[in-house]
């Protein structure tokens, strides 16, 4: 049985682990492996001195030819020998495939059961100025967003044009990702979800956008440079808001701000989330299950963000373990109902001694 000896197979782009871990990102897999304080990667020649150049401090980096590569079953073989294991801890998607040739090579595979790398959580300030950065990115996209709302013209059938033609959630998604990617960031399912499709709180959105129903915008840029991810998320009415969106978009703006007020090392997440529904319901916007579906509020009021978009803490019903400080996490309630559309507002925390600091600049209206 492999004794506190980690070792993952996979690339940076698609592990978030292994770029933690190794402190650089590669299309293709490489090896990491820890055992106690022992840390190092295992690269072909053509990674090679580009992970000498960008490797964390401590992690030693290895050429696949200095233990027996390219076979990486012989390295794995030879490695196992040097750290004098008979196998490894593995994360629970390690490629099966793989797994299954070490085994009968008589080199032990076990799933790693739990985090592999629990302190993930917890951002020190430099992750934290990564996750800004990607934010700010977010923010200028949003914002590209609203210049173009405000330059749109209102059809007699109460449709949005732009630059005389009608502006759909595709333009409207392409114009924000376009800011992004000029800021460095790799845009990711971007939603504008206009009208009835805003009440599906994860449709991105298609076709011609209306005027006067509530405009969901859901924008998560991940820096292509370190992987850290931001999020936000607005909701606006080009022309005028019935007086159910407004009360809406007030309640859902209350609800978001007095769960921020809450945020704290030692709060308890699902009481923080039971906060929004208290709100909601004070308001006498209630949740449940229709003809049509789900409505109401009826989702986690907030995850964690670093380099993945979902990532631990939820701040969900089903989570009652107390923040410890260092977390970023969303805070972003919403309504949602199938008559008229969708309500959420998302700023982005990170958790501190007796508060919260909210990395989210972007100004909240309704209206435009």
């Amino acid at each position: 049985m492999p004794k506190n000896v980690k070792m993952i197979l996979a690339s940076g782009e698609t592990c978030s682990d292994i770029r933690y871990a190794a402190g650089f990102s590669t299309p293709d897999d490489f090896f990491y492996y820890e055992a106690g304080e022992n840390r190092g990667v295992i690269c072909s020649a053509l990674e090679y001195n580009r992970a000498c150049a960008q490797a964390k401090a401590g992690v030693a980096v290895r050429a696949e030819s200095e233990l027996g590569g390219p076979d990486r079953v012989e390295i794995l073989r030879n490695l196992a020998a040097e750290l004098h294991t008979d196998g490894f801890c593995v994360p629970q998607d390690f490629p099966l495939g793989m797994a299954e040739k070490l085994r009968a090579a008589g080199i032990s595979v076990v799933p790693f059961d739990g985090t592999f790398f629990p302190e993930r959580e917890f951002k020190k300030e430099d992750e934290i100025q990564q996750v800004i950065l990607s934010q700010r990115a977010g923010e200028a996209g949003c914002r590209r967003a609203f210049e173009i709302l405000r330059e749109t013209e209102i059809s007699k059938d109460r449709m949005l044009y732009w630059k005389g033609e009608p502006l759909t959630s595709e333009l409207l998604r392409s114009e924000i990702d376009i800011a992004m990617v000029r800021l460095g960031m790799l845009p990711t399912g971007t939603i504008c979800a206009g009208g009835l499709q805003g009440a599906q709180p994860h449709n991105t959105g298609s076709g011609h956008l209306p005027a006067d129903m509530p405009i969901v915008m859901d924008i998560f840029p991940r820096s292509a440079s370190s992987g850290y991810w931001g999020d936000l998320t607005r909701t606006v009415v080009r022309g005028r808001a019935s007086d159910i969106v407004k009360r809406a978009y007030e309640t859902v703006l209350t609800a978001r701000e007095n769960c921020k007020a809450a945020v704290r090392a030692g709060a308890d997440p699902a009481k923080i989330h039971n906060i929004a529904v208290a709100v909601m319901e004070k308001n006498h916007f209630y949740s449940g299950h229709g003809e049509k579906g789900d409505f109401g509020f009826f989702h986690g009021l907030g995850h964690g963000v670093g380099l993945d978009i979902h990532e631990a803490p939820r701040l969900s019903p089903r989570n009652s373990k107390p923040l410890k400080g260092g977390e970023i996490v969303t805070v972003e309630p919403g309504l949602y109902y199938p008559e008229w559309g969708g309500i959420r507002l998302e700023d982005l925390v990170v958790v501190t001694e007796n508060s919260c600091r909210c990395l989210t600049e972007l100004e909240d209206f309704l209206e435009i």
